[in-house]
């Protein structure tokens, strides 16, 4: 869909009890893994192995997946479009119900204390309370660029974070071909490799005594610790990335333009470089 200067910008309309639930989601999924982290690096510092593989995959599962899935059909179910017009605003939402709000009614505009879902836009009426849908907007500038005068809220420190995020992180399918699928399959590749050296005398000997299932299962067995480690350290220094940046953003627009940049590219290096370097290193050691 092409956004001209007046729209229609995409968001995703939220009624209170909505966004409560995509919060509640939002914060299900950061707690777990902020949770198997620490407990991966409690076993790192401590060189132990007490957080097994298996029921480390089936907390993620419950506390990761179906919460992402369940966040990502409410987002499916909230879509919208706002149009910027001389007179007002206009939300439509997917079921073509619309909502015109002149600016007569329009007080103020509020980024979201928290960007949870995500980030987002609080219209606040003049009758003194909040217009019912929140607008939850991954890059709010445009939208408030279009207002002219009305979107002062453009330089609330918020909305430079947001929009700093949204141009410097964007996910495309091969970014996550390549490292949710290509990274670990390649490392996972060279230890399964050396594993099977070592244990069955060449690269197909347990193929070969054992037959495909046991084969692929010890593959499965190398991979998926692999890629939880990964996965887990990637978390870590995207929250730490994430932490830096936002604080960045109430020093002006260069500053949150600038280190998202710089956070973006550490966040590469360290998980394409420094990660499987370090993991290689504690496993083969």
């Amino acid at each position: 869909m092409t956004v001209d200067a007046s729209g229609p910008f995409p968001v995703h309309a939220f009624t209170p009890r909505l966004r409560a639930v995509g919060a509640l989601l939002h914060a299900v999924m950061l707690g777990t893994l902020c949770f198997f982290t620490a407990l991966l690096f409690k076993d790192v510092l401590a060189g132990t192995q007490t957080l097994r593989p298996e029921p480390l995959a089936t907390g993620l599962a419950v506390g990761g997946v179906l919460p992402f899935i369940a966040l990502h059909l409410l987002r499916l179910g909230t879509r919208a479009t706002v149009t910027v017009r001389p007179e007002g605003l206009v939300l439509t939402q997917q079921g073509g119900a619309h909502f015109e709000i002149p600016y007569e009614a329009l007080e103020s505009i509020h980024p979201w204390r928290l960007p949870i879902p995500g980030p987002g836009l609080t219209l606040r009426l003049r009758t003194g309370r909040a217009f019912d849908h929140g607008l939850e907007i991954q890059a709010p500038m445009p939208l408030l660029a279009a207002m002219g005068s009305r979107g002062e809220a453009r330089n609330d420190p918020r909305v430079r974070y947001a929009q700093a995020r949204s141009e410097k992180w964007r996910r495309r399918w091969y970014d996550q071909a390549l490292k949710y699928g290509l990274v670990p399959g390649v490392l996972a590749g060279i230890f399964f490799r050396a594993h099977q050296y070592i244990s069955f005398g060449g690269p197909f000997g347990e193929l070969q005594m054992y037959g495909w299932t046991a084969y692929l299962t010890s593959f499965m067995r190398t991979w998926l610790p692999v890629f939880l480690a990964l996965l887990l350290f990637g978390c870590f220094w995207r929250a730490l990335a994430e932490a830096l940046c936002f604080s960045a953003a109430w020093l002006g627009p260069r500053w949150a333009r600038n280190v998202r940049i710089g956070a973006e590219w550490s966040c590469r290096a360290l998980y394409y470089v420094a990660l499987p370097v370090f993991l290689a290193v504690r496993l083969l050691g």
